[in-house]
């Protein structure tokens, strides 16, 4: 009996897949080994998702299909889950990294399958078996033998019905088409592949029955059916683009918008649909390839697919060689023209509004009359020009006309965001000075942008103008204050050269004279005049307790929160966490001043009122604490969970 017998566990993997330990001459970089470990499997997938795959992994459900060796190698598997899965995994950047067909790792996610198939893969390497204990090895098992029932009885029918009579396999079709739509839908779509002359003429209402979703909406978890039965458009495609070549960039585009009409009305969470998008669309690539340069009234209709695609993976920078240059400019002429219709057709909307907003459109709520900021009409024109715009600006980039888009984004610097688009632009294109030179010029314009501070700051610390980045810092600090902005601050200050004792100082006053300017100004809201009475005068020192906290300098955070200044109980509680033990007396004083605020207004299960009992208990001694409870039980005996829940001194 092996070590391994004799602690109960065993390594399945082993059983179905055999060790092949790669020859001592071609071994793997240490970091590739590491890639398959535990921690990176679970950092790659998650603690639940790495355990799924233990799972498989030790229940024989992992037929191995090809392993590619060094340099680059990779395992490829079937895993037989719910379905078969076509599973590969392969070491990227050190790190591990694959693919899988199952819809959990549509988005990108290492799934359970891929995980199997990593530890497996480790184990054919010579590495640590996959191991689990008796009872999950016994319940695996049993997995792994209904799943080899499965596949036997699936092969045992394959065989039933190749052996039947051609007369006889008919009959049960058409008895199980009249028994189901979509067995009926499908057979007849097979008949008339058979018997119409495929030509595109022909194929175009097949291609449109056959992308018609036949209901009004496809939920997420009919997706499947729908593209089971619908990729039959795919081989009609590319037997289009072989037989009419001419033709068949025309009869993709149908299929594009067919499909892209469905997805409209359909449930895709699990992308399956949009993947039978993409694969059109790769079929209509190739068809403008074969079919070669196109006339030049294809650039307006190049311009409305990109229009229509919900998508948006039309790309005309893709099909610019293949349409030819007579087609290609027609398409830059079409676009700069519905470009700036648009932009003429939103200011013409916008200048058509009252000056003023009492003859604006209204809108009821609450049986108050209040006037819409932006009318529909006007939204409608600003989305057809923000679509336009992106489109244009992307042309233009992909041609490399860097001046004609800045010219563009230049045009009507009417806001913020214009100024940051263009800014952006610069950056991206490695113009750099001219970008600090354009954010400058929108500070100017939008002085209070964090934006455009962000950028404006980036130029200045890139390029070593201290002073300006200290001012901006501090603008920002005064704006905003929190310990990010006032270690921002400190650090521009560091980096021109300034005495940090005196700016330390400088920030802390005006913070408090921030403070007195709040606390002169009376509350509003819905205090009643009392309540708004009470806290006038008050002075908040959250931010600036905040900071001192952050500096350790506990004799004056301790002085600063002194009653009757308010502090934010979150506040309050870091403080009394990070005080140390000199200052027990303060730190107990802040956790019940914030306790005996709570209590009151406090409800059941009162989780953060008992981590407060358990925070307080470390600052009493234990007869201390032992009082105190005695005076809760009596203080709030009618919150009886509360009472029922507080720890035994």
């Amino acid at each position: 009996m092996t070590d391994t017998q004799k602690d109960g566990q065993h390594s399945p993997a082993s059983e179905q897949t055999p060790q092949t330990a790669i020859p001592s001459d071609e071994a793997w970089p240490e970091p590739w080994l590491r890639a398959l470990d535990d921690p990176s499997l679970m950092l790659a997938s998650s603690n639940t998702t790495f355990q799924r795959g233990v799972e498989y992994a030790t229940a024989g459900v992992v037929e191995i299909t090809h392993e590619e060796p060094l340099p680059q190698p990779a395992l490829c598997a079937r895993v037989h889950g719910s379905l078969p899965y076509l599973t590969k995994v392969w070491i990227e950047a050190d790190a591990i990294a694959g693919h899988c067909s199952c819809p959990h790792a549509d988005d990108g996610r290492f799934c359970k399958h891929q995980v199997a198939v990593a530890l497996i893969w480790r184990e054919r390497l010579g590495g640590q078996p996959t191991q689990v204990d008796e009872d999950t090895h016994k319940r695996l098992k049993a997995s792994a033998a209904r799943a080899n029932t499965a596949r036997q009885k699936h092969q045992a029918l394959h065989d039933f019905l190749h052996a039947q009579p051609a007369r006889a396999l008919a009959d049960k079709l058409l008895e199980l088409a009249h028994r189901d739509r979509e067995v009926d839908r499908e057979l007849q779509q097979w008949h008339k592949l058979s018997a119409l002359a495929q030509t595109p003429k022909t194929l175009k209402p097949l291609i449109t029955e056959i992308l018609a979703s036949g209901r009004d909406f496809i939920g997420w978890n009919e997706s499947h059916l729908y593209v089971r039965r619908a990729e039959a458009v795919l081989p009609l495609l590319l037997q289009a683009r072989k037989d009419a070549p001419k033709e068949a960039p025309s009869l993709c585009l149908h299929a594009l918008r067919r499909i892209w009409r469905t997805l409209e009305h359909a449930d895709d969470s699990s992308g399956e649909i949009g993947d039978l998008c993409e694969a059109i669309r790769q079929q209509w690539l190739l068809s403008l390839q074969a079919a070669g340069p196109q006339p030049a009234s294809f650039g307006a209709k190049l311009l409305q697919a990109q229009l229509d695609d919900p998508l948006g993976n039309i790309d005309a920078s893709s099909v610019k060689t293949a349409i030819g240059k007579s087609a290609y400019e027609s398409y830059r002429r079409t676009l700069a023209m519905r470009w700036r219709e648009a932009k003429d057709a939103l200011r013409a909307a916008k200048a058509e509004l009252p000056s003023k907003g009492g003859n604006g459109p209204k809108t009821r709520r609450r049986s108050v009359f209040v006037f819409s900021s932006t009318p529909p009409h006007i939204r409608e024109h600003e989305m057809a020009l923000d679509t336009l715009e992106r489109l244009h600006l992307a042309q233009l980039e992909a041609d490399g006309d860097l001046d004609t888009a800045l010219a563009l984004l230049r045009e009507d610097l009417c806001d913020a965001s214009a100024y940051v688009k263009a800014v952006e632009f610069l950056e991206r294109h490695g113009r750099l000075r001219e970008a600090l030179v354009q954010a400058e010029q929108g500070l100017k314009a939008f002085p209070d942008d964090w934006q455009l501070q962000d950028h404006a700051l980036h130029g200045y610390e890139r390029d070593g103008w201290t002073r300006e980045a200290l001012t901006l810092r501090r603008r920002q600090f005064d704006t905003r204050p929190d310990v990010l902005a006032y270690q921002r601050v400190l650090k521009a200050g560091q980096e021109d050269g300034q005495d940090m004792a005196a700016l330390r100082q400088s920030l802390h006053e005006d913070l408090a004279a921030r403070e007195t300017a709040q606390a002169a100004q009376l509350p509003s809201g819905r205090l009643s005049r009392q309540g708004a009475s009470a806290l006038a005068g008050v002075r908040n020192v959250s931010v600036r307790a905040d900071i001192l906290c952050h500096e350790k300098r506990w004799a004056e955070v301790c002085a600063v929160v002194q009653s009757p200044a308010v502090c934010q109980n979150t506040v309050l509680v870091k403080i009394a966490e990070r005080l140390p033990s000199d200052y027990d007396s303060q730190a107990l004083d802040m956790l019940l001043r914030i306790f005996h605020s709570t209590m009151p207004h406090a409800t059941s299960p009162y989780r953060e009122e008992l981590a407060l009992v358990a925070q307080i208990s470390k600052r009493m001694s234990p007869a201390q604490y032992a009082a105190w409870l005695a005076k809760l039980h009596v203080d709030y005996k009618a919150k009886r969970n509360f009472i029922r829940d507080l720890p035994t001194p």
